[in-house]
């Protein structure tokens, strides 16, 4: 059996993830693949999310872990998931929000039919992956979403709108390691830069998942607008959070 985890050093999941399987002996029973290295490795495999574990080449965890059953399948043992209707929609969209790259290119482009075609991450995040219904409940996922997809992803949009601004912070903190005054910051990102970032960082990888919209666009800018207005709002209790999570992350990669 090979499992590989793709990571990032980065992600905080990942660094957690990666000190549970030392600390539990079994980190030596992995393959890890570092998507900073291997961006097109990663591209190709249908890596949204980091983590993601693979079994055998099949997608079984993106985003978040379940430490247990993982550690059970790295054990050799059968592991297996109950399929629940009612908890899908909820699953689906806890590993959206889980995920910039998916709620970016979800709450810009609100395409359901298209983004459902990442079967393998929609079957991973749902716990479809370890179902012996896959089908069942993946054809009910898609008709649901393709049908009621804008109520869904109105009911989810402060997770959203949490999510994407989060990662701006996070980026910038990156990028000048130090806290810009917000007059500055807005200044050097007015609406219309912040809206390109969105699109682009939104999922695509150069041109592949690019979806450019017009800034004339009402209703696209209407929505980034929004987030760009939560992002004014809340932008030094997201800098505060930010801030202690990566100092969290140096901690956790300084003793690894």
């Amino acid at each position: 059996m090979e499992v590989e985890i793709f990571t990032h050093k980065n992600c905080t999941e990942c660094n957690l993830l990666i000190e549970y399987l030392e600390s539990r002996g079994l980190l030596g029973k992995v393959k890890l693949v570092d998507t900073e290295l291997y961006p097109f490795l990663a591209l190709e495999r249908g890596v949204i999310s980091t983590p993601s574990v693979f079994v055998d080449g099949k997608l079984v965890y993106a985003g978040k872990v379940d430490l247990y059953e993982l550690e059970e399948i790295l054990n050799g043992n059968q592991v297996s998931r109950e399929f629940n209707r009612e908890e899908l929609i909820k699953k689906f969209m806890e590993g959206v929000v889980d995920s910039f790259a998916a709620t970016a290119w979800l709450y810009v482009n609100r395409d359901f039919d298209s983004f459902m075609s990442q079967r393998d991450f929609v079957l991973a995040v749902t716990g479809l992956a370890l179902s012996d219904k896959v089908d069942e409940g993946y054809q009910f996922l898609r008709d649901v979403l393709v049908k009621d997809g804008e109520k869904v992803l109105n009911e989810w949009e402060p997770m959203m709108l949490k999510n994407i601004s989060s990662n701006f912070v996070r980026e910038i903190y990156w990028l000048y390691e130090r806290k810009l005054p917000k007059e500055s910051l807005f200044s050097k990102y007015p609406l219309e830069v912040f809206a390109h970032w969105l699109m682009v960082r939104g999922g695509a990888v150069g041109r592949v998942g690019l979806r450019i919209h017009p800034l004339s666009s009402v209703q696209t800018m209407t929505r980034i607008a929004k987030v760009y207005s939560y992002l004014q709002e809340n932008y030094d209790s997201i800098w505060d959070r930010v801030e202690k999570e990566q100092r969290k992350l140096k901690e956790m990669r300084a003793v690894q």
